[in-house]
């Protein structure tokens, strides 16, 4: 009934449209009338679908074998088995704009087969690797569907290792995440404290969570929970959606020495390829390398170009943005000299410096101008790196004062959220000072190793509805994260009697 409805209040729509912009079409309205409703009526009976399709099971695991029957066939025809499959992907608005996550759906094909002289088909399927959650199940000949029922595709959630010493990591791996409001984001807690947010929405239902083991020797509990807004569904059983698991793991945590080096993780590649920075300009038979296209601040580095005009002062431009998004002043983009620099006598040049203490996340456009004309350009990523935290040691209350650098500046980049103990404190955001994260925090706890961990996550989102992943830890950064692929920090403090 909600199909019939949904398709005439399209129709009529798309009548009144018409109506609305084509003169011609106001004065034949009676004819296109009638043929309108002709066509509604024969869509209407193309989009029937029986229930003839039984199945062993109504809901099951990614992988898991499925065995149909379908009747009410034509005899010895062939026929098909189709499945809806949808694609999830994180949509950006030019360079630094996270608009949300989207969807998109189409029908693939499980299985071919031919019905037998009482038109019927039996076979099997394999459910597919995608999103979770309630999915189509079609009988279809060619481009006709013909009947229908419903499946769901219950999400599986594991944990590697079991049990190791404080720092070890920890990885909850998930297949079948949903693609809908409460089922895309899932929420982890460590002994009962928030830690952060689980996605797959980019990977289609498939994803791995990285946290670090911490705490006393011995059983630490770690839940898992589907959830809005950042924080877990509690009473699950009474909800609307009670058959969703809730899984939970015990880790054990062991008196090896611990794990405690302080660093900054591998950066990941953005989610979908990350963002698509626009094309560099050379001249034709200018060429110009980096001996390194990403390296943190203070780093040695070095350009080289080729094909510049010969015996010619030569201008390296440094691009970056500068401003603030929350002081109202806005910002834009500026421009510095790093340095001049003469060509040879063969139109080369070569130039040493150090990346410039300057914001991270997407990369920074490097200029080669001479005159007032652009030759050669070049993109140089600043990576996130730690500088300083002093103390290392000291008793419950010592401040630990901090400072990172390479922080970014777009919503995707331009904060980090921390937590303690895998406990999520709140988070900070690297614009306003450039790139550089300066706070201070205090030691907690019985006398050990604690862990400071800063993840990446999103700042700011343009459509929230219906899903708002802002201003939480997402664990799931190095596989589901939208933009530049921003790594985690680790950092460790000792406690002492």
């Amino acid at each position: 009934m909600k199909k019939r409805i949904l398709l005439f209040s399209m129709i009529f729509l798309m009548t009144v449209l018409a109506a609305c912009t084509n003169s011609d079409a106001n004065n034949n309205s009676e004819g296109d009338s009638g043929e309108n409703e002709s066509s509604a009526n024969a869509e209407e009976e193309t989009t029937k679908l029986i229930n003839n399709i039984e199945l062993s099971l109504t809901q099951a695991h990614i992988g898991e074998t499925v065995e149909f029957t379908a009747d009410q066939l034509e005899p010895n025809e062939d026929y098909q088995i189709m499945w809806n499959e949808y694609d999830g992907h994180f949509e950006l608005e030019g360079l630094y704009t996270f608009v949300g996550p989207q969807y998109t759906d189409r029908d693939i094909v499980l299985v071919e087969g031919t019905s037998n002289d009482d038109g019927v088909w039996e076979g099997s399927f394999e459910v597919p690797d995608g999103f979770g959650g309630n999915h189509n199940v079609v009988v279809a000949q060619g481009d006709t569907k013909i009947g229908q029922t419903g499946f769901f595709v219950i999400p599986t959630f594991s944990m590697e290792p079991e049990s190791g010493p404080v720092g070890t990591e920890i990885k909850i791996k998930a297949k079948g995440l949903g693609y809908d409001t409460y089922k895309s984001m899932w929420q982890l807690t460590y002994d009962n404290k928030y830690t952060g947010a689980i996605t797959g929405m980019s990977t289609n239902g498939t994803t791995v969570a990285k946290i670090r083991a911490t705490g006393h020797v011995g059983d630490h509990h770690i839940s898992v929970r589907s959830g809005y807004l950042g924080s877990p569904y509690i009473n699950f059983g009474d909800s609307p959606h009670a058959r969703w698991p809730a899984p939970d793991f015990t880790f054990t945590v062991t008196d090896e020495e611990p794990i405690v080096e302080d660093f900054v993780e591998e950066a990941p590649e953005g989610a979908d390829g990350g963002v698509e920075m626009p094309a560099l300009e050379n001249k034709d038979g200018v060429e110009v390398v980096l001996e390194k296209e990403e390296g943190i601040v203070g780093e040695e580095n070095s350009i080289t170009a080729s094909g510049l005009p010969e015996n010619e002062e030569v201008e390296i431009i440094w691009n970056t943005m500068v401003g603030s998004r929350v002081s109202g002043n806005g910002f834009d983009e500026d421009s510095d000299q790093l340095a001049t620099v003469t060509t040879d006598a063969d139109g080369n040049l070569t130039y040493d410096f150090e990346i410039p203490d300057d914001l991270g996340g997407i990369p920074h456009r490097m200029d080669v101008v001479v005159g007032d004309e652009v030759y050669a350009q070049a993109y140089l990523r600043i990576l996130p790196s730690i500088v300083s935290i002093e103390p290392k040691s000291g008793p419950v209350g010592t401040p630990i004062k901090i400072t990172i650098k390479g922080g970014g500046w777009t919503e995707f980049d331009n904060a980090y959220y921390m937590t303690y103990d895998n406990a999520y404190m709140g988070y900070m955001c690297s614009f306003n000072s450039q790139g550089t994260l300066e706070f201070t925090t205090y030691a907690t706890g019985e006398p050990g190793h604690h862990l400071m961990d800063l993840y990446p996550g999103l700042y700011m989102q343009k459509e929230k509805n219906p899903l708002d992943m802002t201003l939480i830890p997402q664990l799931t950064y190095s596989v589901d994260h939208p933009g530049s692929g921003m790594p985690a920090v680790r950092m460790s403090f000792e406690v002492t009697e």
